[in-house]
């Protein structure tokens, strides 16, 4: 998670996430997850417009080849803050 941090912040070691968003315990694991977006549970307070979600596609993507799907739904949460935080697509 560090290095979505440093490309939200462009490796600069200062940053402040705020916490807006909270993890659902009841939300459970996608079985289908053709689209990537679905691992990040409810994103609607993030406001993507259409181009957005499709840069956001690409770099989940990315991830889930290198990390697992797992490793995406986990930090789904901490994810979405970075967004709102920085207002930049990690």
């Amino acid at each position: 998670m560090t290095d979505i941090v440093k490309k939200a912040t462009g490796n600069f070691h200062s940053g402040t996430i705020c916490f807006f968003c909270r993890d659902n315990e009841n939300e459970a694991f996608p079985a289908d997850y053709t689209d990537p977006l679905a691992l990040l549970g409810d994103i609607s307070e993030l406001h993507l417009g259409t181009i957005q979600k499709e840069e956001l596609r690409k770099i989940l993507k990315r991830e889930i080849e290198e990390d697992g799907a797992e490793s995406v739904w986990k930090n789904r949460t901490y994810r979405k803050n970075i967004i709102l935080s920085f207002g930049k697509l990690v």
